[in-house]
C-alpha cells in the first residue's frame, strides 16, 4: 500500500459540526469566503477518511489544523502530532486527500482540463518540458509540478524552472535541488491519471 486517497464532492459536503472537532470548527468559523469554507470543509472530510481507515479513532479525534507561523496543515491524531505523510488539493467542486503510511514525503495536484494562454505555458514550464502541446498534457504536467512542489513542502514558492517533469521523471536545479537534498533525496515517482472525468491528476510520492 503505496498510498490511500479519497475524493469528496464538494456539493455533498456534510454540515461542519459532524466532523469537525471544537478546535477546527473555531478556525472554520474564522474563514470568510463561501468557497474558500467549502474548500477547506471538504478538505479535511477527505483527509479524515483517508485517515480513519488507517487509525481507528472517533472522526472528531482526528485534526487537521494549521501550523503557527506559515498555516500549511498539520495532522493531529487524539490531541498529538502525527508524520503521517499526506497531502491535499481541490479544483472546481472536488477536494482529494491523500496520505502514505509507508512512504517519506507525498503530493498531489487535482485541476480542471483547460485550454489556457501560451503566457502561462512559456511562463510556467522550462523548454525541455514541452514534449507536447495538447491542453491534456499541459494540465497534466502542472499537476505533476504542483505535487511535486508540495512534496517539497513549498508550494510554488520556489522557481517553476527550478521543478522540471520531464517524461515522467523529476528534475531538480537551484534552491528545489537544495530542498530535495534536505528531505534525503528520496526517491520519488510520478503518478498521472483522470481520476475525475475532464480532470487530470498527479500523486507524487518520495521513499
Amino acid at each position: 500500500m503505496d498510498y490511500l486517497l479519497e475524493i469528496v464532492n464538494l456539493n455533498q459536503l456534510p454540515p461542519a459540526e459532524e466532523v469537525l472537532s471544537g478546535r477546527e470548527q473555531a478556525f472554520y468559523t474564522t474563514l470568510k469566503l463561501p468557497k474558500r469554507k467549502t474548500e477547506w470543509l471538504g478538505g479535511r472530510i477527505a483527509l479524515k477518511k483517508v485517515v480513519s481507515s488507517l487509525v481507528r479513532l472517533p472522526i472528531k479525534e482526528i485534526e487537521i489544523l494549521p501550523q503557527e507561523g506559515n498555516g500549511k496543515p498539520q495532522l493531529f491524531l487524539a490531541g498529538g502530532k502525527s508524520t503521517l505523510p499526506f497531502s491535499l488539493t481541490h479544483s472546481h467542486g472536488f477536494a482529494v486527500a491523500a496520505a502514505a503510511p509507508a512512504a517519506k514525503c507525498i503530493g498531489i495536484d487535482l485541476e480542471k482540463v483547460a485550454h489556457r494562454i501560451d503566457a502561462w505555458k512559456n511562463d510556467f514550464f522550462h523548454p525541455s518540458e514541452l514534449t507536447a502541446q495538447s491542453d491534456d498534457f499541459l494540465t497534466a504536467l502542472w499537476t505533476q509540478k504542483e505535487a511535486v512542489v508540495k512534496l517539497l513542502g513549498t508550494g510554488l514558492s520556489v522557481n517553476s524552472f527550478e521543478v522540471r517533469c520531464v517524461n515522467g521523471s523529476v528534475q531538480f536545479f537551484g534552491r528545489a535541488q537544495e530542498l530535495y537534498k534536505a528531505l534525503g533525496s528520496p526517491q520519488i515517482s510520478l503518478l498521472t491519471s483522470c481520476l475525475v472525468p475532464g480532470f487530470q491528476f498527479s500523486v507524487a510520492l518520495g521513499k
